[in-house]
């Protein structure tokens, strides 16, 4: 100490790193210079955009609570004239989906889920993190009850009160886990999308990333995962044990933006970056991951191929027999279907071609490899979900008055199915027919870089052409686009 400073070496390395930090503007992908670090550092980024979107979801689940119907046919037109079904399952969700592969984890930024953990945390009894939520399988099995007895049996992206049940679940399982639990447990551990949004995130063309790993090294206190400030308003310690200087993709990381603020060097950053970058940097599934992606391949295909009604009976027609010689009662043959379609089906196809392959290369079955080249499958998955996202979106527009209205959306239901009020019209065509066409651009990309990942990853394991994963890739890619050709030339 002189004079009251501390010239300690360590403190000296601090200030060097600290001043040569703010001299040097941050590269980016698109070049010097980020507008981003200077919006999510403020003190008001992400709490108050929490707190708008909180609002909205309980304005949500007012808007679709008790409106409801047993008409299977009628519930085809509420779905899209009650207000926040319209919103929730039309314009909400494939944003999501849109922006996650495009940005990252931007959604995760802004969900009410985290603000709400954060606050109860401070009073819960901050217990351990259980094994089986920490192997990812939780947040996998979650998805698939939602997928399979949420959507394909209780059918809550029709029924409005569904919906709002479903939404009620969520917080009331978000408040039971964060009070139970340490840091947010349900984000990292248990939410049914934290698998789909950090796998779909790794095609971004953004992350968050640190500027320079000398400066996290050097540093002392670490502030941004010191346990000390694990409960700071402002620049807590990182709640997804994760540390920002030892970030190699996009998976895990919420973007909450609170290392950000803590980093007393403005080392982290969010950038802009290539897209698909994870993919060419070795990024590895773990088993439930793997899992997951089999559930999502099956079901970003079935959601794509069923948009032309030809597709779709031809897609659906072995499950209704299946169903029929198993005796399965009408009100759960949804429930056989999905199971089949999105978990068997993909699962023992994946498998198969796994197996040709691996005889190719005159190498055994592992999971490993079979994991290995599902990572490149998503792009390919995701480009479909985008296209799906955006057809659906799209389609929607013509109900956008209607529900404003009309919000409970039951009267404009039946004067849409009685004939008695007319929407659309020639720009509703045009502009399903331009979603459309983008579309199936899209899947031609996710085809293409999926194409080029197994072969890569086939070269860096010193295997064989990639043939069998391949003319996988090209059967999806085809089914799907020609489903959106289908449904422009002969709806």
């Amino acid at each position: 100490m002189l004079c009251g400073k501390d010239l300690s070496p360590a403190r000296l390395i601090d200030e060097y790193n600290v001043k040569a930090q703010r001299n040097r503007k941050p590269e980016t992908f698109l070049g010097r210079g980020n507008m981003f670090d200077s919006i999510f550092k403020s003190k008001w980024i992400p709490v108050s955009l929490q707190v708008f979107t909180f609002i909205v979801f309980m304005a949500l689940i007012y808007l679709g609570w008790g409106i409801s119907s047993d008409d299977s046919a009628f519930l085809l037109t509420l779905r899209n004239t009650n207000l926040a079904n319209l919103i929730v399952w039309c314009f909400w969700w494939p944003g999501i989906i849109i922006v996650s592969v495009l940005f990252g984890r931007l959604w995760c930024t802004v969900c009410p889920m985290e603000l709400m953990a954060s606050i109860l945390n401070r009073v819960g009894l901050k217990r351990k993190i259980p094994r089986i939520f920490r192997t990812g399988w939780a947040i996998t099995l979650f998805y698939v009850m939602v997928l399979v007895i949420g959507v394909h049996t209780f059918a809550i992206h029709r029924v409005p009160h569904r919906m709002a049940i479903y939404m009620v679940f969520l917080f009331g399982l978000t408040i039971v886990v964060s009070l139970i639990f340490e840091k947010r447990a349900f984000c990292t551990f248990l939410c049914p999308v934290g698998h789909q949004l950090g796998l779909y995130a790794s095609n971004a063309c953004m992350e968050l990333r640190i500027k320079d790993k000398a400066v996290c090294s050097s540093c002392n206190g670490k502030p941004c995962v010191n346990k000390n400030r694990d409960f700071a308003w402002y620049g807590r310690a990182c709640q997804s044990y994760l540390f920002p200087g030892s970030l190699k993709d996009n998976r895990d990381c919420i973007v909450c933006t609170q290392c950000m603020k803590s980093c007393p060097h403005e080392n982290v950053t969010f950038r802009f970056r290539r897209p698909f970058k994870d993919f060419f940097t070795g990024i590895k599934l773990n088993m439930a991951q793997s899992g997951f992606i089999l559930i999502v391949l099956g079901f970003a295909f079935y959601e794509v191929t069923t948009e032309w009604n030809t597709a779709k009976a031809l897609l659906l027609a072995p499950f209704k027999a299946i169903n029929a010689y198993l005796h399965i009662p009408p009100a759960l043959s949804g429930t056989m279907t999905a199971l089949l379609l999105f978990t068997i089906v993909p699962t023992v196809l994946f498998i198969l071609v796994t197996l040709l392959q691996s005889a190719v290369n005159n190498k055994k079955f592992s999971l490993s490899g079979l994991s290995l080249y599902l990572t490149a499958f998503i792009p390919l998955i995701a480009s479909t979900h985008i296209a799906k996202s955006a057809v659906k979106a799209v389609s929607r527009f013509q109900y956008i008055p209607g529900a404003l209205k009309d919000t409970g959306g039951v009267e404009t239901a039946r004067a849409l199915n009685a004939g008695l009020v007319q929407i659309g019209g020639q720009w509703q065509r045009s502009s399903n027919f331009f979603a459309q066409s983008i579309s199936i651009g899209v899947l031609i990309i996710g085809f293409i870089v999926t194409a080029v990942l197994l072969k890569r990853f086939a070269k860096n394991e010193k295997n064989r052409f990639p043939f069998f994963y391949i003319m996988l890739a090209l059967a999806y890619v085809t089914c799907t686009a020609g489903a959106l050709i289908g449904k422009i030339f002969f709806p």
